[in-house]
């Protein structure tokens, strides 16, 4: 059987009509020049744009004029003044606007309550993530002292809160996030997630465990929803905060054409945005298993418009550098870090760890709640 060069155009093929080999550049760059409408400005832009624009937004950017501070408990105050003063601009902007938004204060957007956090661990997350990379300090330096740019945590916090506004404030004003109101996307996705002896904390996507059949039967929004959710159960987290994240995903040789429709172009550009250009985690490595040819030929057109940083962080996992996955990640991470059964792996992390222990601590605060108003009560009395 012939196969198609890689400047060959091809239209998308039905199920099961072209082999993973014909796959080529072109059909990666027609499908990446797919427009999609900026939730923000209306404008159309392509894919691809939005996805190098994400990327861009990764690890941010210091600017010329940018207030640095030593520690990340003096910044606090300020992006918690800085939230206040939003908050008023807000306040005067919807006192003579046409359409109200559906919330009052940006603290609206953020789900405090559901994670049982306060404002301060909200912005400190931004702060932390702010904090320059220990091979970026030069030791001895004037500014090495100097190692949390407020500027850049709040211009990451602009990030979050208009990406919350655009995407979740009509969603949330009718239906809260909640554990429960994401549990029939959890069952599809199945995110597992846990923390590493050395405190790197470990975010893992098997692709082989979905149900691809039941993804694309949901309504994008509940993916979305799911996505907001587990995003702030990592967010939340002081590992993660303080060491970042390391993602291991298993592609599953995944064919290009099926990748690209399991979810809507647009829904996969909102969810690489949230973890990548506004969570405020900072991701330290990707591991990359189970990629088909495509995904090789999708890095060669993406890495010459990525950082160095990102670029040394995004690792495809081949079969000639791991022909034994499980000694791989024994390697990595060590077994007693791998959840069971990820990859078919054996693993010592049990299934969903990380939101048992959710749970757990959920159900600590609010028994820690409930004693503090029975307290009241009877100070009341």
């Amino acid at each position: 059987m012939s196969t198609k060069s890689d400047d060959e155009l091809t239209a998308p093929p039905s199920e099961g009509e072209v082999e993973e080999s014909q796959v080529g550049l072109s059909d990666m760059k027609k499908m990446m020049q797919t427009e999609l409408t900026d939730g923000k400005t209306g404008k159309k832009k392509s894919y691809w744009s939005v996805a190098m624009e994400t990327m861009g937004m990764a690890n941010g950017k210091d600017g010329d004029g940018d207030l640095w501070l030593e520690t990340v408990e003096q910044g606090v105050p300020m992006l918690r003044k800085y939230i206040r003063d939003k908050d008023l601009k807000l306040a005067e902007e919807q006192a003579s606007a046409e359409k109200k938004l559906p919330f009052t204060s940006w603290m609206d957007l953020v789900p405090l309550e559901e994670f049982h956090v306060t404002q301060s661990t909200f912005v400190k997350a931004f702060l932390k993530w702010a904090i320059k990379d220990r091979e970026d300090i030069v030791e001895g330096s004037e500014e090495a002292k100097l190692v949390v740019n407020v500027s850049k945590a709040r211009r990451r916090l602009d990030s979050y809160f208009d990406w919350m506004k655009d995407n979740m404030a009509e969603d949330l004003a009718k239906n809260p996030l909640t554990l429960e109101s994401v549990m029939p996307a959890a069952k599809i996705w199945d995110l597992q997630s846990n923390s590493l002896e050395d405190g790197r904390y470990c975010w893992w996507f098997d692709i082989g465990k979905m149900d691809q059949k039941a993804l694309k039967a949901m309504p994008a929004q509940e993916h979305l929803r799911y996505m907001v959710f587990y995003s702030h159960l990592i967010m939340f987290d002081t590992k993660a905060q303080d060491n970042g994240i390391i993602l291991l995903e298993d592609l599953n040789k995944i064919g290009f054409w099926n990748c690209m429709t399991l979810i809507p172009l647009d829904l996969s550009a909102k969810m690489d945005r949230l973890t990548i250009g506004v969570l405020p985690v900072k991701m330290k490595a990707i591991y990359m298993f189970g990629c088909a040819r495509w995904m090789h030929l999708m890095m060669g057109l993406m890495k010459p418009f990525l950082s160095k940083k990102m670029r040394e962080r995004m690792i495809i996992v081949t079969e000639s550098v791991a022909p034994d996955p499980q000694k791989y990640c024994d390697d990595l991470v060590g077994r007693a870090n791998i959840p069971d059964g990820f990859m078919k792996l054996q693993g010592d992390v049990p299934h969903d760890a990380m939101i048992k222990k959710f749970k757990k601590r959920a159900k600590k605060k609010e028994k820690k709640t409930a004693k503090k108003e029975e307290e009241q009560n009877k100070e009341e009395k």
